[in-house]
């Protein structure tokens, strides 16, 4: 989902997480921050983790294992109501955005649903995962048509203060969705 980049940027602002302007972080980047997280049925692969390893202002560094045609490591760039992903190019492109009710572009292009729409919705049922129970989350979910063989990932599930938590992608080996989840996150 993510792509390496060695550009650093100076700081926009001084926010220490990503969220709307009411202080709320769905994405906190803030160093030592790591998730772990497995996919529901474990035939389909072990746990991995993400790990934010460096932020310079509002340029941050997450570390990811690379798998397929994913690299590892990715710089992002934090801001108010969303996180942007830097290119090696040094071309900035929208990401995420945590407002409910907007919707946008979303670039990645290790993904195969790299140009599709996204939408974050308020989500109004508790999303229950091995770790913890997660009230108040968004739901971002893609709204163009799938352009991918598998269909890449349809929706995920972000909570305050925590990060993502849970997301779903069409999967042509599960025969349909298959789901990851949060088993643990620790703030260092």
């Amino acid at each position: 989902m993510l792509a390496a980049a060695g550009v650093v940027l100076p700081a926009a602002c001084a926010d220490p997480g990503t969220g709307p302007g009411d202080g709320v972080a769905y994405f906190p980047l803030e160093t030592g921050h790591v998730w772990t997280y497995a996919p529901a049925d474990p035939l389909y692969g072990q746990p991995f983790q993400w790990q934010v390893v460096e932020r310079r202002g509002d340029t941050v560094t997450l570390a990811r294992p690379p798998a397929g045609s994913h690299p590892g490591p990715v710089t992002l760039v934090d801001g108010v109501d969303g996180v942007d992903l830097l290119l090696e190019s040094g071309t900035i492109v929208p990401f995420y955005r945590f407002t409910a009710g907007t919707s946008w572009v979303h670039h990645d292009p290790w993904e195969c649903d790299d140009g599709s729409e996204w939408a974050a919705v308020d989500e109004g049922d508790a999303i229950a995962t091995p770790a913890g129970t997660f009230l108040h989350t968004l739901r971002l979910e893609r709204r163009s048509a799938a352009s991918c063989t598998d269909a890449g990932t349809t929706a995920e599930w972000w909570a305050p203060d925590v990060g993502l938590v849970r997301w779903e992608e069409l999967n042509f080996y599960a025969g349909g969705p298959l789901t990851f989840d949060l088993v643990g996150h620790s703030r260092r």
